[in-house]
Formats: structure tokens, C-alpha cells, sequence
């Protein structure tokens, strides 16, 4: 962990692996997403860059053949907009990269223009579906405050907003 600097919740989204610690040998990078899938393939450049928010296994090979070295991260991202239309496209609004694994302690509320609380939302479920009490929401912006502590107890505090678009 200590040799991987992640930029998140930002425009250019970035991993960058430090290879001072790596010792000996020709070493090869590449990244998949949590199914394995590969988003970059195996290159000599140790750094990948306009990442979505998520999680990502980079993986560290030896050209040699001695092995390869897998490392689970959380890029973090905070989505604009969402449109609960049960098309399944953006259903939900949920933070990316973020679930209990990486951040233990977690709070997330979503308030509406008047600073009423409308969702409290466990970073482990699939988001907030635009409704109240049961009762859908009209399409608006909507703001939220989350407040993030990782494994090793560093704080990280969000505030922003997010349209809800209904069509």
C-alpha cells in the first residue's frame, strides 16, 4: 500500500506505483477491475491514468516468470448525476470505490435544496434511489456530506451535489 500514490476524486483519476521497493528483476504493470476484467494490459510503465471510480487489482509481474504480485485499491469518485429510470444505467446514486472493506466507519446524507436530510446511505448497498420516505423525488439538485475513515483511521470529508434526473 505504501508504495501506491492514488489521485481520486478528481478529473484524471490516476494509480502510480513506486518501484523503488520492488528489488531485483524486470518487473511488467497492468490493471483489472473487481472482476478481473483488464482495463490496462501488461506495459512497462508503472502508472495508469483516467481511471472511473472503482476498484482495481493492479498487478505487478516479472518478466522473468518468478511471479506476480496482485494488490486490491479503491479509486474514488463521486457521481454528478443519476436518472432512476430502472434502465439500469445509473439507477442509483452511490459513491465509486468506496465500500466497508476500505472505509469502516462511513456517513453519507443527501439533503435537498432546503437542507433536509431526504437519504442516509450504507456505502455497502447499491445507493440512494431518489426517494423519500417511499415517495419519488422530483428531478433537482441534490447535496450530500460523507464523512470517510479508511483502515488506518485517516478522516476524509466530501461535500458536493448531484442532479437527479428523471425523463
Amino acid at each position: 500500500d505504501d508504495d501506491v500514490t492514488i489521485v481520486d476524486d478528481s478529473d484524471n483519476n490516476s494509480i502510480t506505483i513506486d518501484t523503488t521497493n520492488l528489488g531485483i528483476g524486470d518487473y511488467e504493470y497492468a490493471l483489472t477491475d473487481e472482476d478481473g476484467i483488464f482495463i490496462e494490459n501488461y506495459q512497462d510503465n508503472p502508472f495508469f491514468e483516467n481511471l472511473e471510480g472503482g476498484f482495481y487489482n493492479i498487478l505487478v509481474r516479472d518478466k522473468n516468470g518468478c511471479g506476480t504480485a496482485t494488490l486490491l485499491v479503491s479509486v474514488v469518485s463521486f457521481p454528478k448525476f443519476f436518472t432512476p429510470n430502472n434502465d439500469g444505467v445509473n439507477d442509483t446514486w452511490a459513491i465509486k470505490g468506496a465500500n466497508s472493506t476500505f472505509f469502516p466507519t462511513a456517513e453519507v446524507n443527501i439533503f435537498n435544496r432546503f437542507g433536509k436530510v431526504v437519504a442516509q446511505i450504507n456505502i455497502d448497498n447499491p445507493g440512494w434511489n431518489g426517494t423519500f420516505n417511499g415517495k419519488t423525488l422530483p428531478s433537482d439538485d441534490y447535496w450530500f456530506n460523507i464523512n470517510l475513515i479508511d483502515r488506518n483511521g485517516i478522516q476524509r470529508n466530501k461535500k458536493g451535489n448531484m442532479s437527479l434526473i428523471r425523463r
